[in-house]
């Protein structure tokens, strides 16, 4: 049985598994369960072969790759998809972390009265949102966190903080309501108890983080975390533009997942973070606010940009040069495997995905459909099922 034939035989719905550990760090849209990169990635590449993710999303096909010990390139246009793949891929020193975690805490658990603390600029819509106890607190975690000087840990510790600021809200529905920007009602506002929910956020990453890198250590014996860190590199903005580059023949696999036309608002789905890091202390961060327009407008295939003018037509032209960047960077005789679906109230998009990439020169070697949980089809625009596509540069 040759390779092609051994994946047509996966079951790739993996319907008893989910995404725990490390990968479970911070909620995001539309991901695919981490078994997908983790059984594809030994099944075509070596130890220190260079895998892209170039829709990288929360990190999932990064977190395995830097695991099974490969080298890893991942590009997005959504600054929080990179904050959260960061944390989950920097490995921080276990003492440095916890030490600037008790500093924050012993700063918001401070008893000094509430005028010691600037204001959110964007208190009176943080207001809808959030109880004003719970307002306060959260605001006083964020200043104590901007204070962190080492970059990399100040990154880590926004994106636990971004990754509680869903259920700190009182919105208590799930994500398509902040999505949709549909505010709590005043009955509903309730208080929640910001700082536990933050600590115990970061006990938890700070554990998971260990565990993550023992697990990397499985695969590169005693390799260190300054080491790990040395083999991913993640990129900010446009996939084709950054894929432009990176050198021809420079990639020995690519793994990723398109965005579904029509079907999820990755930007969008983050409004709260958003909103929360619009701050002039982080504006070299670009992790404000203010980008928050200008992002989603970048955004191909975005929910929200389904009834524009020529859409469909603007998101084929987008997938068709990423094909070409793609088919460019890849070694001879590499592979290309994405994950792929359509929403039934859209127009169908899969077909032409495939036709898209043959006329780049790609050769499609297998295509099987996948199961996805009626939990996740619920949020993503009745998405029935997808597929796993594998095409090979001959």
């Amino acid at each position: 049985m040759n390779l092609t034939e051994h994946l047509a035989t996966i079951d790739w719905s993996f319907p008893n598994l989910s995404n725990s550990g490390i990968h479970s760090l911070h909620w995001y849209p539309a991901t695919y369960v981490a078994a997908i990169p983790g059984t594809l990635i030994p099944a075509f590449t070596q130890k220190n072969d260079v895998i892209l993710d170039p829709f990288n999303g929360s990190g999932t096909t990064g977190v395995e790759a830097i695991r099974l010990g490969r080298k890893f390139i991942g590009i997005d246009t959504n600054p929080i998809a990179l904050l959260m793949s960061e944390a989950k891929l920097y490995f921080p020193e276990p003492k440095t972390l916890k030490k600037q975690i008790d500093f924050i805490v012993e700063e918001s658990e401070g008893l000094f009265g509430r005028a010691e603390v600037d204001p959110h600029p964007h208190h009176d819509e943080l207001k809808a949102w959030y109880h004003p106890d719970t307002l306060f607190t959260l605001n006083r975690i964020l200043t104590s966190i901007i204070k962190t000087d080492n970059l990399q840990i100040r990154k880590c510790l926004l994106a636990i903080f971004s990754g509680i600021l869903k259920n700190a809200s009182s919105q208590g529905r799930h994500w398509g309501w902040v999505c949709d920007n549909v505010k709590p009602k005043p009955f509903e506002i309730i208080s929640k108890d910001a700082l536990s929910i933050f600590l115990n956020a970061a006990n938890e990453y700070v554990k998971l983080t260990e565990l993550s890198h023992k697990a990397v250590q499985v695969h590169v014996e005693a390799e260190t975390r300054k080491q790990t860190r040395a083999r991913y590199k993640l990129l900010a903005g446009d996939c084709v533009t950054n894929m432009k580059s990176i050198k021809s023949e420079y990639v020995d696999f690519i793994v990723t997942s398109p965005p579904y036309y029509g079907v999820a608002d990755y930007i969008k789905s983050q409004r709260l973070s958003y909103l929360w890091f619009d701050k002039d202390e982080l504006a070299p961060e670009r992790l404000g606010f203010r980008d928050f327009e200008k992002l989603r407008s970048f955004e191909s295939g975005a929910r929200s940009n389904r009834t524009r003018k020529n859409s469909h037509e603007t998101y084929m032209k987008f997938i068709a040069a990423f094909f070409e960047q793609s088919f460019r960077v890849l070694k001879q005789g590499s592979s290309m495997a994405l994950v792929v679906g359509e929403s039934q109230a859209r127009a169908s998009t899969t077909d032409e995905l495939i036709a898209a990439a043959q006329g780049q020169g790609f050769t499609l070697a297998l295509r099987k459909e996948r199961d996805i949980k009626l939990s996740r089809r619920r949020l993503m625009a009745k998405v029935k099922c997808e597929d796993i596509l594998i095409f090979i540069k001959n």
